[in-house]
């Protein structure tokens, strides 16, 4: 056991985790020495927990030794691991679960150096102090090299400048689980069909290519593309669908690929991706 990783009992849980949640989260292990999964779970919250340096704090509870702590909290079921942050539970889980989920849920209540950094960093940005905010990005990257979203406000300065790379680096950066990943994999998008959308002509062009010959794929293709990068979704989407209708093996299924990549870019959850989702399947199936 450490400074931050402890057992707590009905005398002394409201100074170690009540009144210490006042000052640091507090995460606590409703456990007992009969159940399969908290034994799994106990040995990787101390392993994550001290990994944050202090920053949140680890009590354990033998719920068969201290079955009013148990009743107080009303726990049901093993484990369950209970967030205190300001002298209440905030956050909570049941049963075992990966270590991705655990960082998940303490990040969201753990107040890094790194995030002030970041709120700083863009109260310059709102005053026009683009350098001085990038200079206080970098050395917030340089002290949390984990905190998605100093890394996703880097690659979004990077692809700013041009410097695509570098930003589709910073982005693969960003896990799954981060709060940050959607937007990031709309950025990767945006900086994918910003690419091809160079040299590809004007748009009313392409519309009179259309016009004149409504199955002119490469036409839709280069359109739809200039349709993404003016924020036109839902017409780039009747696009790719209209290549798809016309030729589902142009480019090596471009249609398809294109509308995969919108989808991606816009989430599940954005009304324009179920529904042509369906029209895409219903039309490959």
């Amino acid at each position: 056991m450490t400074d931050y990783v402890f057992d707590a009992n009905e005398l002394t849980f409201a100074e170690q985790v009540i009144q210490a949640s006042m000052k640091h989260p507090v995460l606590v292990d409703f456990w007992a020495s009969w159940c399969q999964p908290c034994q799994v779970l106990k040995p990787l919250l101390k392993r994550v927990v001290e990994s944050y340096n202090g920053e949140v704090h680890l009590a354990y509870v033998d719920t068969d030794a201290e079955q009013n702590l148990a009743a107080q909290f009303g726990i049901r079921s093993l484990p369950t691991v209970m967030l205190f942050k300001d002298g209440a539970v905030v956050d909570q889980f049941m049963g075992a679960q990966p270590e991705s989920a655990i960082r998940a849920l303490i990040d969201k209540h753990v107040v890094r150096e790194s995030d002030l950094m970041l709120h700083q960093a863009m109260s310059l940005l709102e005053q026009n102090h683009e350098a001085e905010a990038l200079e206080l990005l970098r050395l917030a990257h340089e002290l949390d090299p984990k905190n998605s979203a100093v890394l996703f406000v880097l690659a979004r300065f990077a692809a700013h400048s041009g410097k695509t790379e570098q930003a589709l680096s910073m982005l693969a950066s960003i896990p799954d689980n981060a709060a940050e990943a959607g937007m990031a994999r709309e950025l990767k998008a945006q900086i994918y069909f910003n690419q091809k959308a160079q040299n590809l002509g004007d748009a009313d062009a392409l519309l009179a290519r259309i016009e004149a010959n409504p199955a002119d794929c490469e036409a839709r293709e280069k359109l739809a593309i200039l349709l993404i990068t003016q924020g036109q979704h839902e017409a780039a989407l009747q696009q790719f669908l209209q290549i798809m209708q016309t030729d589902r093996s142009y480019n090596d299924g471009a249609g398809r690929k294109g509308m995969m990549q919108i989808f991606e870019m816009l989430g599940d959850s954005h009304p324009l991706t179920l529904p042509y989702r369906r029209k895409m399947f219903g039309m490959l199936h």
